[in-house]
């Protein structure tokens, strides 16, 4: 008889359970707020707007863009992209994940004559805290190589032009502030 009750309590409460309507935010806008906090750490990436498309509870769909642009004779037009993938696992309130973006980035200097397309591939390493359900932070990692192939017309060195191979350390430092939106029945 007790076995028959609690069979009975615990079904009522399961099948509660199972109505209850979850939902997971699809998409993610984030940008660095180091140099806000910090006004130290000034680089281009820093003002990278980056967007992730989640089409998976662990997976998601990367992009990123960078216009850098100035009529300053020291400075002048730099966009970049990225795009990529991510997976990872979430834990409470914190995900991991791990990933690999393409980059594309173009360069032209205002007082100089040449310019220079740089590609690259790099893994990525991150974490990412939820205050909430619409606002993260999130810091990663990446490695980055890149081939870049410089083009300078009316230069007199002979290796101007010459294509050359970079490996680095990218987005370190970069604290990024998430908003989520887009509800997905799950």
């Amino acid at each position: 008889m007790i076995t028959a009750v609690l069979t009975f309590v615990s079904t009522a409460v399961f099948s509660q359970d199972s109505t209850v309507v979850r939902y997971r935010y699809q998409h993610e806008l984030g940008i660095d707020v180091a140099n806000i906090l910090t006004f130290l750490k000034r680089n281009a990436d820093s003002y990278l707007l980056n967007y992730r498309w989640h089409y998976r509870p662990n997976r998601a769909v990367r992009a990123a863009f960078n216009m850098a642009l100035s009529d300053k004779s020291s400075m002048g037009l730099y966009p970049e992209g990225r795009l990529g993938h991510q997976w990872g696992a979430a834990i409470d309130n914190w995900r991991l994940y791990g990933g690999g973006d393409l980059y594309a980035a173009f360069g032209h200097h205002n007082n100089l004559s040449g310019s220079y397309w740089k590609l690259g591939i790099g893994p990525v390493v991150g974490v990412q805290y939820f205050f909430n359900k619409h606002i993260s932070l999130s810091t990663e990692v990446t490695l980055n190589a890149f081939y870049s192939l410089p083009d300078d017309p009316k230069s007199f060195d002979p290796d101007a032009d010459k294509t050359f191979y970079e490996f680095r350390f990218g987005s370190v430092g970069m604290f990024h502030i998430n908003y989520h939106f887009g509800k997905k029945k799950l």
